[in-house]
């Protein structure tokens, strides 16, 4: 994780965005369970996980940006040393892991929110939302 926050950071910084998913992304799953799930009760059950994921998106993504501004001061700062940048980095790394195990837990209230013929609707084939099709 560290070396391809290292290669994101340098080659790219914060443009290539922090998380796996983005809140458009989030929009059109949102408008998929609209269509897709008919019950009102679980779509809406649905519709709370994906205002969470959109947060937890968000938030993220915030501080992937304010990491990347951290990032490249200490680069640019010939008095900065290696242990800051680690620091930052790994703290951007534990910081990753713990919203990609909140978003993982947020997927799995989606999916136990609908059926599986209504999951097959929103995220099936012909229905790339994400490169890893959720």
């Amino acid at each position: 994780m560290l070396i391809a926050m290292l290669t994101v950071f340098l080659l790219g910084g914060g443009l290539l965005g922090g998380s796996m998913i983005t809140p458009s992304d989030i929009a059109l799953m949102n408008e998929r369970v609209e269509l897709a799930v008919e019950d009102p009760k679980r779509a809406a059950v649905a519709k709370e996980a994906l205002v969470e994921l959109e947060t937890e998106v968000e938030d993220f993504n915030k501080t992937f940006i304010d990491s990347g501004d951290r990032l490249s001061a200490l680069y640019l700062d010939h008095g900065a040393s290696s242990y800051e940048t680690l620091r930052t980095l790994e703290s951007l790394n534990v910081e990753w892991y713990a919203s990609q195990n909140r978003t993982v837990k947020l997927r799995a209230r989606l999916k136990e929110s609908i059926t599986a013929e209504e999951w097959a609707k929103i995220f099936g084939a012909g229905q790339a939302v994400l490169p890893s099709n959720l």
